[in-house]
């Protein structure tokens, strides 16, 4: 038993050594493929399955199984989810949907798009890559759009998304005109923010399909320009990048003139990259030499072209719109450069920067409960919602629990709608921008391996997180749900409010039709002994 312990810890000491080149030769290839397979499903569907015209049919056919699955015997029937697998979301868990009914809801149209009232009309399945190849050459974009294209609208809907655009508007909820909905007894709802449905429509964000199945959704679009200048602001010293994103978020001052997107990557707690990005049409053949097309397979990842502007020195160029809101597809931020060290290398990228990335999808296929705990335990992926007051503190104990850069930083409006209308606390007094009915906020990115482990030192996961969420609940902030979480059901509503969210589940019928929100986003390992082994095997 002693050799075979001593073995498994050698092999897997082999397998972090030489995880480049085993990723090379082996992962990217079969991802490859398999994204390959993915993609020509993908093209068979929107080419010859593609009929909004049968949207309505279609979502009888879901009411129908609904029906069906009333009709069992109340002691037979197991709460409803979708039928998509769990590797297909961005999800890092693994919902044991083995437990449940899964119901079809293969819905990847675009409904219509509605350019005088500025919104378009989407399946829940339809993906941030599908809607940007739709409406940039139209010239629009969503109002909220995710840097992965693999994303889906109803997933970020139901879930939470945020990006550069969001100190301008808020969440992706606060882009949403309007929910269509099937309810646990298979009656379809359409809710607003001012129908008699409102109550829905506030707590369906933040609920990851635990009050209802998707259909349908209307969302804002904005008018955009073919390109964006984006403008690099290296900033030494914590104080004065925290301070300069206060400002140019318009965090304390409503009336401040606002640049169309917004974002700071943090290098180390001294030193950051701040981008101001504005929509702009390039004519001039001079100021054409300056257009960047950074999605190129053989360019450097964004990040790391970001962090040379720290040595350059503030800059512009013009990035063609819809490779800057998929900037970070490439690199899935910075996390590939955990799995390839020497992915950035210009040769790498010349002979293999095609192959990249990984594929979510197929990395989360691949996993087996080994991997997932061991990924678990020496990896963090976490995006922390917080208030603008706090943001020196929170790279602070960033540093001090996780000690891994970069970090990002995404302001986004949190509006004041009043109490108990959704998951979202309204913000503290002390934390409204002044005269205004919202407070600035913002995502901390947090991704990547923690530098304990780099360092082969002891790392407790669990306790760093329960840190991290212990600061998060005491500053008023949230947690996204796609990540793992570690709080106990008491800590994880103290977090988030679920006063309308569990009134809701009463009166639209999904009590016993869907699983509860904490049950659908914990965990489906033991988090607790996971942390408690690693702790054991780094002491032995």
């Amino acid at each position: 038993m002693g050799d075979s312990s001593v073995f498994r810890k050698r092999f897997i000491r082999w397998l972090e050594d030489n995880r480049g080149f085993i990723i090379l030769v082996f992962c990217l290839p079969a991802s490859f493929l398999f994204d390959t397979c993915l993609q020509l499903r993908n093209w068979f569907r929107r080419t010859f399955l593609s009929a909004p015209e049968k949207h309505d049919e279609r979502v009888r056919d879901i009411q129908r199984r609904i029906r069906r699955w009333n009709d069992q015997p109340k002691d037979k029937r197991k709460p409803m989810c979708t039928s998509r697998p769990n590797w297909l979301s961005l999800s890092t868990t693994f919902f044991q949907k083995d437990q449940c009914e899964k119901i079809p809801v293969d819905l990847y149209n675009i409904l219509d798009l509605d350019e005088e009232r500025q919104v378009v009309r989407v399946e829940p399945m339809v993906s941030v890559g599908d809607i940007t190849r739709y409406l940039i050459p139209r010239g629009y974009t969503l109002a909220v759009t995710l840097e992965i294209a693999d994303a889906t609208c109803g997933g970020l809907g139901l879930g939470a998304g945020m990006t550069t655009y969001s100190h301008r508007v808020g969440f992706y909820q606060e882009a949403v005109e309007s929910w269509d909905v099937l309810l646990g007894d298979g009656s379809l709802v359409h809710a607003t923010k001012d129908n008699e449905h409102s109550d829905l429509y506030h707590a369906l964000p933040w609920s990851h399909g635990s009050l209802g199945l998707l259909v349908a959704m209307e969302l804002k679009i904005i008018p955009v320009k073919p390109y964006l200048k984006l403008t690099y602001i290296p900033v030494h010293g914590e104080k004065a990048y925290c301070d300069m994103m206060r400002d140019l978020s318009g965090a304390l001052d409503k009336t401040a003139k606002l640049p169309d997107y917004l974002e700071a990557t943090v290098f180390s707690k001294e030193e950051a990259v701040v981008m101001v990005g504005n929509f702009t049409d390039v004519t001039d053949p001079k100021e054409k030499a300056k257009i960047n097309h950074l999605a190129s397979w053989y360019k450097p990842w964004f990040y790391k072209h970001v962090e040379t502007f720290l040595q350059k020195g503030e800059d512009y160029e013009y990035i063609p719109l819809r490779e800057y809101l998929l900037r970070h597809n490439r690199a899935i931020f910075w996390v590939v450069e955990s799995m390839i060290p020497f992915g950035n290398n210009p040769l790498f990228r010349l002979l293999f920067g095609w192959l990249l990335p990984p594929k979510p999808a197929f990395l989360k296929f691949t996993t087996t409960p080994g991997v997932r705990a061991m990924t678990f335990a020496k990896q963090v992926f976490q995006d922390i919602v917080l208030p603008m007051t706090v943001l020196e503190k929170s790279v602070d104990r960033a540093e001090e629990l996780f000690d891994t850069y970069p970090i990002l930083i995404y302001p986004c409006r949190i509006y004041d709608h009043g109490p108990a209308m959704g998951q979202l606390r309204p913000p503290r007094q002390d934390q409204m921008c002044p005269g205004a009915n919202y407070g600035m906020f913002y995502d901390l990115g947090v991704y990547g391996v923690p530098g304990p482990v780099k360092r082969r030192e002891r790392y407790d996961p669990v306790h760093a997180m329960r840190s991290m969420e212990k600061f998060i609940r005491e500053a008023g902030g949230y947690s996204f749900l796609y990540a793992d979480i570690f709080m106990t059901r008491e800590e994880f509503e103290e977090m988030f409010d679920l006063t309308l969210y569990e009134k809701v589940r009463k009166k639209y019928h999904a009590e016993g039709a869907f699983p509860h929100l904490y049950d659908k986003v914990k965990p489906e390992v033991d988090v607790f002994a996971i942390g408690k082994q690693c702790a054991e095997e780094f002491e032995k």
